[in-house]
């Protein structure tokens, strides 16, 4: 087993300490010892400290970044990422540590789903510690309180570190997922946000009357909030976005986070997905956001002085109906280009996706890339390179309910955040509320989420599935 990480004398985090950082994560996801192993490699008190480092940084920072590289200077776009240890460290080795002539910006989705969110989120705070001028993190809407809930990033804390002290990471988490800017302007003509374009204009807070709409959200929204004779929304400006927050622990898309859960939520329209005049209009699938076509995408172009938009958010899992919309297999698409204008981009980094299945569903087997902008065509041109997964993959099983769904399918004000609350408060109240340091490690009260190691067959034979204990859903994993 690795020797503990020590928080560096005086705090100072060095880029040869991220290095080492990561090397001990990885060696110890490969030791065949089980996920709770990582507190001891990973002490609970360097975790707190570098939680405690990254966000003071972050919270300095605006939420919407200028970044002025500078000539010789290129920058790795990364996309989702969603806990994928072993892929992302891949990404960093084909990319080229970063430096100050190679800069990163990750978009977010740092966590959930995959197995190791706890040690790949520690390794981007790591690098933007030890280069805070040259490595840039954002918000995706998974660094929320509802997303880590549902697809498995605070039950991870909990099997890796203990009930208690996993549920106090997981507090510090969401402090640092609330400090995390929203974009980055990247030159005068790149922007990279996570999800998509936003609306300019907050409406007022109404969650009862948002819970309420249901399936005729759209189109009352629409009515309500529409700035355009055709039902339509109209995009917002970098000047908007700059003055908007950062949208606290859970945006929800109204009030003074409706900027915030656009920027997190949003989607583009293909041609025929049935958005009016290709404009903006609320983003019916997700429940919270925009959906926005080639129109739309135009209007905020022209209006703001870009040439490109670089977001995520979207896997194959999202794309598998979505008509006219690539299927994300490759890791990059061109989803709208506007001739003699610019274009809008998605640039997807987690291969493989998602990590689990349930058993007898298919696997999308995709590829994913990063993308490289460089002096030359002022940062606007993007260059996506193609990778495969890291193979093989430790043996691991999932920390969530794989039968959640492919893609998420709504955001914090849904039925399914109700339901998780729910579920939440059922659980404290049989156990008589949280309990103190020493408390039963949740997986051992949980049959469903044992220390995994040796009980998931992994990708070493992708075809063959594991079944988990005490009723849990049989999954899949690669």
């Amino acid at each position: 087993m690795s020797s503990p990480i020590a928080w560096p004398e005086g705090g100072a985090v060095t880029p040869e300490w991220a290095q080492r950082l990561a090397s001990s994560l990885e060696a110890n996801t490969r030791g065949g010892d089980p996920p709770s192993s990582l507190a001891r490699v990973f002490p609970r008190a360097t975790h707190d400290a570098l939680f405690d480092a990254c966000g003071a940084i972050l919270e300095s920072e605006p939420t919407l970044l200028k970044l002025e590289p500078g000539p010789g200077v290129r920058v790795v776009v990364v996309g989702d990422t969603h806990g994928q240890l072993h892929d992302a460290l891949k990404l960093i080795r084909l990319a080229g540590e970063p430096s100050p002539t190679n800069w990163f910006v990750f978009n977010g989705d740092f966590v959930d789903r995959g197995a190791w969110g706890a040690e790949l989120f520690a390794v981007a705070m790591a690098w933007k510690v030890a280069a805070p001028r040259h490595v840039f993190l954002l918000r995706g809407n998974h660094e929320c309180e509802f997303c880590t809930e549902v697809y498995g990033y605070k039950r991870e804390l909990q099997v890796k570190y203990g009930k208690a002290a996993g549920n106090a990471l997981w507090r510090k988490f969401t402090r640092v997922g609330a400090a995390l800017p929203l974009a980055a302007q990247i030159g005068a003509k790149t922007l990279v946000l996570h999800g998509g374009l936003f609306r300019g204009r907050p409406r007022p807070k109404n969650k009862g009357a948002k819970k309420k709409l249901g399936a005729k959200f759209k189109r009352l929204a629409a009515a309500a909030d529409a700035a355009n004779a055709d039902g339509t929304l109209s995009p917002g400006t970098l000047a908007d976005l700059a003055a908007a927050s950062k949208g606290g622990p859970d945006p929800d898309g109204e009030g003074a986070a409706q900027i915030a859960g656009d920027v997190l939520w949003s989607d583009p329209a293909g041609p025929d997905e049935g958005v009016p005049n290709e404009g903006m209009i609320p983003n019916e699938n997700r429940g919270i956001g925009t959906m926005f076509g080639v129109a739309a995408t135009g209007t905020f172009l022209r209006e703001n002085g870009l040439a490109l938009v670089l977001r995520s958010h979207e896997g194959p899992d999202a794309r598998e109906d979505r008509a006219g919309m690539d299927p994300m297999k490759s890791g990059f698409s061109v989803d709208h280009e506007i001739e003699g204008v610019g274009k809008l981009c998605t640039v997807f980094s987690a291969p493989d996706y998602p990590q689990f299945v349930e058993e007898g569903e298919g696997r999308h087997e995709n590829d994913a890339s990063f993308v490289v902008l460089e002096d030359a065509t002022e940062w606007a041109e993007p260059k996506p390179v193609r990778f495969a997964a890291e193979r093989p993959r430790p043996r691991s099983r999932p920390y969530y309910d794989v039968t959640v769904g492919g893609s998420d399918e709504e955001g914090p004000d849904g039925e399914l955040a109700r339901a998780v609350k729910r579920d939440e408060d059922e659980k404290e109240a049989r156990a008589g509320g949280e309990g103190e340091e020493g408390e039963e490690d949740p997986a051992n009260e949980d049959p469903a989420n044992e220390d995994p190691a040796n009980e998931d067959p992994a990708n070493e034979d992708p075809s063959s599935g594991a079944s988990g204990e005490g009723g849990a859903p049989r999954v899949r994993a690669s």
